[in-house]
């Protein structure tokens, strides 16, 4: 079956690289390739997910169109030697994948800051002691634990527990998560920011002291276990001079 002709493909003696299947991130990462004359072919058009390099160099390297999250899971795996990413997922990533992931390069593109995001009529809680005591009076006065929507659970768990934000639900969120307490889905997000035009917009503001969790930014990673091998080892640092 073609499931088995591509689980094949991919462990074979080929070098996996994981790329952003669209967007800016994608078009910058290309870039990189570019500089370095790597040019990426697709055989079956602009919409194709697989690609490789026609450079006698690098012959036995595939390129793998992914999701953000897909490609930090696949180099944890080892599923993909390397790819480039958003450190913000790789540090919201599980503990095992975590630990199977080194960073080679922090790029200067795909910036933006993880953030604690509160609606903007909170006019008296302006860091994480003030979120502290606003917990416990949902938990006396409403009888339910502050709620806070954010695709990454990880993160804000870590974050509220090491301020000492305990009285709190966290709730997943796939989309839209600014909107969370408009819907009355929940109190607050945590989320990922750049203009903060759609926080505002939604009237959310940033928690004034100490409300950035992460500053993030495409990243490139490896696979500990593939980095070990001279020709992958080769390429990532060809990618990491830009």
């Amino acid at each position: 079956c073609w499931r088995c002709r591509k689980f094949n493909y991919m462990k074979s003696d080929f070098i996996n690289i994981g790329l952003i299947s669209k967007g800016r991130m994608m078009e910058s990462a290309q870039k990189i390739f570019k500089k370095n004359k790597l040019k990426i072919y697709k055989r079956s058009g602009e919409r194709d997910l697989f690609g490789y390099i026609k450079n006698e160099k690098f012959k036995n390297v595939r390129i793998w169109y992914l999701s953000p999250k897909e490609i930090i899971e696949s180099v944890g795996t080892g599923v993909l030697d390397a790819g480039i990413g958003a450190l913000d997922l790789l540090k919201n990533s599980e503990p095992n994948i975590q630990s199977r992931i080194s960073i080679e390069k922090k790029y200067d593109f795909g910036q933006c800051q993880l953030c604690v995001l509160l609606p903007k009529f909170w006019l008296d809680t302006v860091n994480p002691t003030d979120l502290e005591e606003v917990s416990w009076e949902f938990f006396y006065k409403k009888k339910r634990l502050m709620r806070i929507a954010t695709k990454f659970k990880l993160l804000t768990e870590q974050w509220c527990k090491s301020r000492g934000i305990n009285m709190v639900e966290i709730i997943g969120s796939e989309g839209a998560t600014e909107a969370a307490p408009r819907l009355g889905k929940a109190d607050l997000v945590v989320d990922v920011a750049t203009s903060f035009d759609t926080a505002k917009a939604n009237n959310l503001k940033l928690l004034e002291d100490d409300g950035v969790i992460l500053n993030s930014s495409a990243i490139l990673c490896s696979n500990k276990n593939s980095i070990k091998k001279r020709e992958v080892k080769k390429f990532v640092k060809l990618l990491s001079k830009n």
